[in-house]
């Protein structure tokens, strides 16, 4: 599932990502600031009064900081730099989108992350910020958080702690 990565994970965090392999979209979101969150797996539901949707996925999948973009057979579907008039434009053209299951996730470089989908899909995550923020992050079942920065790499923990 992972290849090229230049990091360490213990196998017990290798086994957890094993659990996303196959999940199909079951949620997918253009946010503020041309965010990106997937929902991979089971719809499970919540009662947050601000959100769009009643549920998320067993696995979330998204960027809150970095550029993105949704590529199917070497055409961009969709991208956070698409030319919209507005957010809510730009989440009509996501939600457009049939994504399809996770096959795996990649480094493509120490600044890209790729999510590789059945139907030669792909969904590129890309730093484009020299601060160290969270480029992209993992929300999975049992409270498990992964986030990557281009700096500092990947944390590993849950999402009911705080984090280091």
């Amino acid at each position: 599932m992972f290849k090229n990565l230049e990091f360490d994970i213990d196998e017990n965090t290798r086994a957890a990502f094993d659990g996303i392999l196959g999940k199909t979209c079951c949620r997918q979101r253009a946010g503020e600031y041309r965010s990106l969150s997937l929902g991979f797996g089971d719809k499970i539901p919540h009662l947050k009064k601000k959100s769009v949707d009643s549920f998320n996925g067993e696995w979330e999948l998204g960027t809150y900081t970095s550029a993105w973009r949704i590529i199917r057979n070497e055409e961009i579907l969709c991208g956070s730099m698409n030319p919209v008039d507005s957010n809510a434009e730009l989440e009509q053209q996501v939600s457009a989108i049939q994504i399809g299951a996770v096959v795996s996730i990649e480094m493509l470089s120490k600044l890209d992350i790729r999510i590789i989908l059945d139907d030669d899909m792909f969904i590129d995550f890309m730093c484009a910020s020299s601060h160290d923020e969270n480029m992209f992050h993992v929300f999975g079942p049992n409270h498990l958080f992964v986030s990557y920065r281009c700096i500092s790499g990947w944390s590993i923990g849950k999402s009911n702690e705080p984090q280091a």
